[in-house]
């Protein structure tokens, strides 16, 4: 018998969660070590088996890319050509990502961080790409193919994997999109729901309408605004001025919980947005509360296409019953339901519903 490794990239922060996932998913498999925002698992497997039968998808909400460990690199700072060992198990023709793994939360990064800096450095020493005759991904990998994976773990520490490349995966290095935060936007909940239609690419028209609940202070909706949406937004906080100031923008000013009839004539919705501060369930709630209004006033009439849904993990024990919140989704009338923690999450997670 012989050792397979997999390595999972995710959040700073998420790592609890991911094994516990993982290994509920696939108990075969054993922790082998991590860092933050990097696990490694152990597979025992057949010697000679290759890539026959690997774990392509680890039914991990929380994990960013899965792969298979291919090797790691480990030296003193006075040490040269520190990567020789890693370049020689990378194909000339290899997809090349090169990225580091998570050291803040999303949001916690210190003024003036630079993302990749480390390893962008690391490559540029002694030309050691060039010299390796590699070069890093200059094209979109396509659904199915393999990327592999330059991590900067720590200084003097580097990663090598291989993933595969699927749909609603980014082709920018460890699926992070590069999503500028605007200065006008009160809020990185622009960062969230510009993240979720990049990567689920959803119809946007112009004079759309959408229901935003949960809106103050206005991050998503300067975001939806901005493609020319109409905004419905609940929150009984206010909102940013800039926001509340939109022709196309209208606020309910209450709790989801306390909406009436009267508050929703007129509204119509092709996108439901949520992002609440609220434990899941209670979450959920509301937003079954705001539905009944919805289709008694339309009933079948009712344009409701798209759900856009961040669900609050106020503790992280809450992510084990992330089944009976997807559940409850769909009893909602959701479906072809994908749950994701996106890149521009915090302690939270994202649900996209048809």
């Amino acid at each position: 018998m012989g050792s397979r490794f997999y390595y999972s990239v995710c959040q700073y922060g998420a790592e609890k969660t991911v094994k516990e996932e993982v290994l509920r998913a696939h108990p075969q498999l054993n922790f082998a070590f991590s860092r933050p925002g990097f696990i490694t698992f152990k597979e025992e497997v057949p010697d000679g088996v290759g890539d026959s039968g690997v774990i392509e998808n680890p039914e991990s909400v929380f994990t960013r890319i899965w792969g298979v460990s291919l090797g790691q690199s480990r030296w003193k700072p006075e040490e040269k050509n520190q990567l020789d060992s890693l370049f020689t198990l990378i194909p000339k023709d290899a997809i090349l990502h090169a990225f580091e793994r998570d050291t803040f939360v999303p949001g916690d990064e210190p003024e003036g961080f630079i993302p990749r800096s480390r390893i962008d450095a690391l490559l540029k020493s002694e030309r050691a790409l060039e010299n390796a005759g590699l070069c890093l991904a200059g094209r979109v990998p396509k659904s199915g193919e393999w990327v592999h994976d330059l991590i900067y773990l720590d200084a003097g520490h580097v990663f090598l994997g291989k993933h595969l490349h699927h749909e609603g995966m980014d082709p920018a290095p460890g699926n992070q999109p590069v999503i500028p935060l605007p200065q006008d936007s009160p809020s990185r909940a622009y960062l969230k729901i510009e993240e979720a239609i990049h990567r689920f690419k959803p119809r946007c028209e112009q004079g759309l309408q959408v229901l935003e609940v949960g809106c103050s202070p206005g991050g998503a909706s300067t975001a939806l605004l901005k493609r020319g949406f109409r905004v419905t937004g609940v929150d009984p906080k206010r909102v940013d001025p800039s926001v509340h100031q939109h022709p196309a923008f209208k606020l309910i000013q209450k709790t989801a919980k306390t909406v009436i009839r009267e508050d929703l004539m007129g509204v119509n919705p092709e996108w439901l947005v949520l992002d609440m501060n609220l434990a899941p369930l209670e979450a959920l709630d509301e937003i079954a509360h705001i539905l009944g209004i919805l289709r008694g006033i339309h009933g079948n009439g009712l344009r409701l296409r798209q759900g856009f849904l961040t669900l609050k993990l106020n503790d992280w024990k809450f992510a084990s019953s992330i089944p009976l919140y997807l559940k409850r989704v769909t009893e909602l009338g959701f479906r072809d339901l994908a749950a994701v923690q996106l890149c521009s999450n915090r302690q939270e997670f994202f649900i996209y519903g048809r």
